[in-house]
């Protein structure tokens, strides 16, 4: 009885697996649903809470209200961050490099001189203008928004159906709790429900705070490089937000981009001489914002939310980088906490599970 049993769920694994292979698409489409729903349950819950008289708010009606919410900040972080970064594409696409080269190298002659040791400075000036033509022109930027408007329609079906399996996961929130009792073993399902129900509870908790934690770095960034003057801020902050979703890597990366965009802004108004300074402030800003989100709101908002010591969520996202690149890093947590939740209920007698689950209940 015991082998027959082993088989069907071996059968069974296999079928989930052939499943997600063969419509990977639309478990993206899930996988976005399901952050979106940790996401909105709070505002979803709080609203169900609302009487009016002596009814509640209907679910599918708080349901909809939160999935106006979340349509309305992306949208509105969509029309506000396109303009500018359009606009900046343009001036990139027609810039000519050989010129901008030669009056970057005047303003720093120590770099200079370093760079003729490697030839005279007209070879430097056709290579690399050569080099940035291959990439960055008119005729690149055009393929890349023509591919863009190509798949307009996908992306925006996908949208589409992201938000309508959001809307039911938000109105009736048991759809993957029966979903997963269905294929659970009739013995543990007692356990699987108090995992579910943890999971649920703690992975929202995640999720609503890094969007918060985004939307600290972002604003952070965007208000001190204004102050400073630095022009494209609201794209720098933009993508200090957006990337600060991949920890630790995330925030090198807007670095890079912030500089090219620091230096680009400095090109086109012709104010080389600033670009120097400009780098320095961008330098300074963006590092000093990051170390105060790593070191202080960070494990604040992360340690509360996941029930975990700094140090263990370092080690585990810098493990979880190691087998899984930038992918496994984003994923760390989320994938961790439901590990740990899994422990606490299924592998508790076991000393090293129980001891990394013991605080998950708290």
């Amino acid at each position: 009885m015991p082998l027959k049993i082993n088989i069907w769920r071996i059968i069974g694994l296999l079928a989930i697996v052939a499943f997600a292979v063969l419509f990977f698409k639309i478990v993206i489409y899930i996988a976005i649903s399901l952050v979106l729903f940790l996401v909105g349950y709070p505002v979803t819950y709080k609203l169900e809470r609302i009487k009016f008289g002596k009814r509640h708010m209907p679910d599918a009606v708080a349901a909809l209200i939160t999935i106006l919410l979340i349509v309305f900040v992306l949208f509105g972080l969509f029309f506000l961050i396109i303009p500018p970064l359009a606009a900046e594409i343009n001036f990139l696409a027609e810039l000519n490099f050989y010129d901008v080269f030669h009056n970057i190298l005047a303003q720093f002659p120590g770099i200079k001189a370093m760079l003729l040791k490697l030839g005279n400075e007209e070879d430097l000036k056709q290579n690399l203008s050569t080099q940035v033509s291959e990439y960055v022109n008119t005729k690149n930027i055009s393929m890349v928004l023509n591919n863009t408007f190509q798949y307009f329609g996908t992306i925006f079906g996908g949208m589409l159906c992201t938000l309508f399996i959001t809307f039911f996961l938000l109105k009736d929130e048991r759809i993957v709790k029966n979903s997963l009792l269905t294929i659970t073993p009739l013995g543990v399902e007692k356990e699987m429900r108090e995992v579910l129900k943890m999971s649920k509870k703690m992975l929202s908790k995640y999720f609503v705070s890094l969007f918060i934690d985004m939307f600290i770095v972002g604003g952070a960034v965007f208000l001190f490089l204004t102050i400073f003057g630095i022009k494209n801020a609201l794209i720098i902050a933009f993508c200090a937000g957006i990337l600060n979703v991949i920890p630790y890597i995330g925030s090198a990366i807007t670095m890079v981009i912030a500089i090219i965009l620091g230096v680009s802004s400095c090109i086109s108004t012709g104010s080389y001489e600033l670009i120097g300074s400009t780098i320095n402030t961008i330098f300074f800003t963006l590092l000093t914002i990051n170390l105060v989100d790593g070191f202080i709101i960070q494990p604040f908002l992360f340690s509360n939310s996941v029930k975990a010591h700094p140090l263990e969520i370092f080690i585990v996202t810098l493990m979880a980088g190691t087998l899984g690149g930038i992918f496994g890093m984003v994923i760390a947590l989320p994938v961790y906490t439901i590990i740990r939740i899994i422990a606490s209920e299924f592998l508790s007698h076991l000393k090293f599970f129980r001891k990394i689950s013991e605080n998950i209940t708290e």
